[in-house]
């Protein structure tokens, strides 16, 4: 688990970094409540385990980070059986492809839905079961999906609580549908502690 989903936290890692850099209230927003949730610098526990449930807000930016920047931009099904999808006919083992970057940004599916929104995931409601698949879905979903999650809130949280996140140049960095959604380049971040 550990070797299959290093690639996919560290770039969704990234793409949070990116889209903090670019919008600071987000960012200083996320500092305060990693701030509010920790004591001694450290975060708070319950039983041992790290309380995840104080840092509400950091896993919405995680899952709105996801959403614009799904790590597997394309997942390949092949069916099972004959089938009809919009009134086309597949037929057994036919390659079904489902693009979560496109599924992600589809305006029926989500309001403003290329903006960087994190608090649309703090309403209590989650989205539409089939209208967010950053780990796939059904019987083929990412068996580390909680891990990630864990870990990129866990690690977004900690580098957000110490240190400002600036872009030191300010050209665009542009997705590459690679294995995973790549950046173009490697921009330079500066990190200014807190």
């Amino acid at each position: 688990m550990i070797l299959a989903g290093h690639e996919t936290t560290a770039t969704a890692l990234f793409w949070a970094l990116y889209l903090l850099a670019l919008d600071p209230d987000t960012q200083e927003e996320l500092a305060s409540e990693v701030q509010a949730g920790t004591v001694g610098g450290a975060f708070a526990t319950v039983n041992g385990t790290v309380d995840i449930e104080r840092l509400k807000f950091t896993r919405a930016v995680v899952d709105e980070t996801m959403r614009l920047y799904p790590p597997a931009f394309l997942i390949a099904r092949a069916a099972a059986g004959p089938d009809t999808i919009a009134g086309h006919p597949v037929r057994k083992r036919d390659v079904v492809l489902v693009a979560p970057w496109l599924l992600h940004r589809h305006e029926k599916l989500w309001h403003e839905p290329n903006a960087f929104i994190p608090q649309r995931f703090m309403t209590g409601t989650p989205p539409d079961r089939f209208a967010y698949l950053p780990f796939g879905v059904g019987a083929r979903v990412c068996i580390g999906a909680h891990f990630a999650l864990v870990e990129a809130v866990l690690a977004l949280a900690k580098l957000i609580g110490a240190f400002r996140v600036s872009l030191v140049d300010k050209a665009p960095v542009m997705p590459v549908g690679v294995v995973t959604t790549q950046p173009d380049r490697s921009p330079l971040f500066a990190l200014t502690p807190r």
